[in-house]
């Protein structure tokens, strides 16, 4: 089974009203209007890669997977079948909203809703940002990375790599257990966090120029308890990165740099930090957020370094000369 990108997740929300500006004017996406007073998140040239619904709880309403045809997707459906996990049509009414031609749709161990679909139509309207920003790094990349905790570690683990084929990127095993898993060339489509009940911690989206992300951070300084992790660059995935509470509690990563991994020599490496610098959660216990300093003082005195890799979008120049 190969799954070709996350392509589009699906949040539960008490507070649309809130969303609407928080996407639109915090963010910068392009609001859209769809029907039972959902809003469609655009990022790009589909009509969207984030679906707001209303619901009676915040969280994870669905996530969308990729795959290549619908001959792959009857290949999910053989192989979850085969697996003892159901595997349901999904309804004409339910595809017309994805723009999708064909999905179907299983239970992953936590009992979040996972897509599958094929044939997703393109919006040949011009993106339209909500505000003036230089765009979203998606693509064959597909949506960005999404974060779940877990208290079924070793089950999800089976569902996502075993049976869905992400590979392994990089791992933690100390007191905090964390998979970092890919599934294309981004270094994690998803990772994985072993916690006391399943809930999703973040979703992290990237944007084609630095200077947006710095332009987000000024808007963040202005809005008190707008910002629950602090401007820094992850030692894995190498983001330019900080973290935005949600108007559903939930996380927004909002990056930029990130590491582009070739899966065919990639060898996973256990993480010993999260962060070369930055990145201080002001939602951790002062212990951990000890812990983490500590992390910061020891990469910068070993003098741990990261590439910006030159992927050939907005936000990159690729020089033929030294100036």
């Amino acid at each position: 089974m190969k799954i070709d990108e996350i392509g589009y997740v699906g949040i539960d929300a008490t507070n649309t009203a809130e969303w609407r500006t928080f996407a639109a004017d915090y963010v910068g996406f392009e609001v859209r209007d769809l029907a039972n007073e959902c809003l469609g998140l655009r990022m790009d040239d589909y009509a969207w890669r984030m679906l707001v619904q209303p619901a009676q709880r915040n969280g994870v309403g669905f996530v969308g997977m990729k795959v290549e045809s619908p001959e792959a997707l009857e290949t999910v459906r053989g192989e979850l079948t085969a697996a003892g996990i159901a595997v349901h049509e999904s309804s004409a009414a339910e595809r017309a909203v994805r723009g999708v031609q064909h999905m179907l749709w299983a239970l992953d161990p936590d009992k979040n809703r996972v897509e599958f679909f094929a044939g997703r139509s393109t919006d040949e309207s011009e993106f339209k940002p909500g505000r003036p920003i230089g765009g979203f790094r998606t693509g064959a990349l597909g949506l960005g990375h999404i974060v779940l905790g877990t208290p079924s570690l070793e089950e999800m683990e089976h569902f996502y790599m075993k049976l869905l084929g992400f590979g392994l990127s990089d791992y933690l095993d100390t007191e905090i257990k964390v998979r970092f898993i890919h599934t294309n060339d981004r270094h994690h489509s998803l990772a994985l966090v072993k916690t006391p009940v399943s809930f999703l911690h973040h979703v992290m989206i990237e944007y084609k120029f630095m200077d947006d992300v710095g332009r987000l951070y000024d808007q963040a300084l202005t809005m008190p308890g707008m910002i629950q992790t602090s401007l820094g660059r992850h030692s894995n995935d190498h983001m330019f990165s900080f973290y935005s509470r949600t108007p559903g509690g939930f996380l927004l990563e909002t990056g930029w740099g990130g590491r582009a991994i070739d899966r065919a020599t990639w060898t996973p490496e256990e993480l010993w930090c999260f962060s070369l610098w930055g990145h201080e959660r002001r939602w951790e216990t002062p212990e951990n957020q000890a812990k983490q300093r500590e992390q910061n003082v020891t990469a910068a005195r070993l003098g741990l370094l990261a590439p910006v890799e030159i992927n050939g979008e907005g936000g990159f120049v690729n020089r033929t000369k030294v100036v």
